[in-house]
């Protein structure tokens, strides 16, 4: 009788720890699929969803000082070209990154495990701009960093001297002070000033001017502007085409090409109306105090990112740290650039460190 009653409690033993073992296991891979699908909707999640997940506004660093570097990207064969060299030398630990993928592509598969990077992949609408807009305002993102960089995959770069231990972000942010809240490669006079958008750096200050400009800024600006349409704009230029801005600031969702076109040739406008000046990085803007003022309405002076067009010459990539690569200007230079960094194997993790 004791080795029947041993025999039964050994069996329910037995039964009682299978049963504990798979429920501890179904129990596992439960949250192992609530986890990923978690992580996935996180990344995959379009901007202006109601259900926009509120963990994307969580600093990715602990240093409130740490930059935020949105990089917005629309596949093709050149931005894929810029992505990767984008990934290879401009990456560091010094700042965050979110990655801005603007309709459908697997180009998020190229980016690097690492906990200051990020992406979000949404609908191709607003374009460059205004996609930075949506990212930063969801979930008050913006609120959670001083200082940005927005730019976007039509630049390649960075291009960096042999000689220079410069970090690349830190030439864009070090160029913000107390009076210049708005940083650039280039400026186009045509046909009004404007920093042009491929990479723009600026702080709170400034992105809160163009995220949220007060009406009486709205008002010093639209006084500031000249009588619409701009006259001063060379025959045959495609400049004709830019409209008058509807909602100054790139708070907004243009669906049309020239729409946004609008929104970029403006922005530097609504900064200077702030009270604020802007700066750029290529070194004719520096070849006299009043070059602005030269520029202004200047229609000799043509887009600088065109074939000799930057005053009987090509801009050079060590002039603005990027190169705009889709007006196959300058191709031999940047396409022995291209080689010479990569055989060099530069990286932005040897030069960028976090500031204190």
């Amino acid at each position: 009788m004791a080795d029947i009653r041993s025999q039964l409690f050994a069996n329910i033993k037995k039964s009682w720890l299978g049963g504990a073992f798979v429920a501890f296991f179904v129990f596992w891979i439960t949250l192992w699929a609530i986890d990923s699908h978690r992580t996935n909707r996180l990344l995959t999640q379009s901007i202006g969803s109601p259900s926009y997940p509120s963990s994307l506004a969580t600093p990715l660093g602990t240093d409130s000082n740490r930059p935020l570097i949105l990089y917005a990207f629309f596949d093709s064969q050149n931005a894929r070209m810029n992505l990767r060299f984008f990934i290879a030398h401009a990456l560091h630990d010094a700042a965050d990154f979110m990655f801005i993928f603007n309709g459908e592509t697997d180009a998020m598969n190229l980016l690097p495990n690492a906990t200051n990077i990020r992406f979000v992949q949404r609908p191709n609408e607003c374009y460059d701009l205004g996609s930075y807009a949506a990212v930063l305002v969801a979930d008050d993102l913006y609120k959670q960093y001083s200082r940005f960089i927005l730019m976007n995959a039509s630049i390649r770069g960075p291009f960096i001297p042999y000689w220079s231990e410069g970090c690349w972000s830190d030439m864009y942010l070090d160029k913000i002070t107390d009076s210049v809240k708005l940083v650039g490669m280039t400026l186009n006079c045509i046909p009004i000033n404007h920093l042009q958008s491929m990479i723009l750096a600026t702080d709170t200050l400034g992105l809160t001017t163009l995220l949220f400009p007060t009406n009486a800024t709205i008002a010093t600006f639209r006084a500031s502007l000249p009588p619409y349409p701009y006259t001063n704009i060379p025959p045959n230029s495609p400049a004709v085409n830019v409209p008058p801005i509807e909602h100054p600031g790139i708070n907004s969702c243009p669906n049309e090409y020239w729409h946004a076109v609008s929104v970029e040739v403006h922005a530097s406008a609504l900064i200077k109306a702030a009270g604020y000046k802007i700066d750029a990085m290529m070194a004719a803007f520096h070849k006299s105090e009043t070059y602005e003022e030269e520029c202004e309405g200047d229609v000799d002076s043509p887009d600088v990112l065109y074939e000799e067009s930057y005053y009987g010459t090509n801009l050079h990539p060590f002039d603005t740290v990027f190169a705009k690569s889709n007006r196959g200007t300058n191709e031999m230079v940047l396409r022995r650039l291209t080689e010479w960094t990569d055989g060099r194997g530069y990286s932005s993790y040897d030069f960028c460190r976090a500031r204190k």
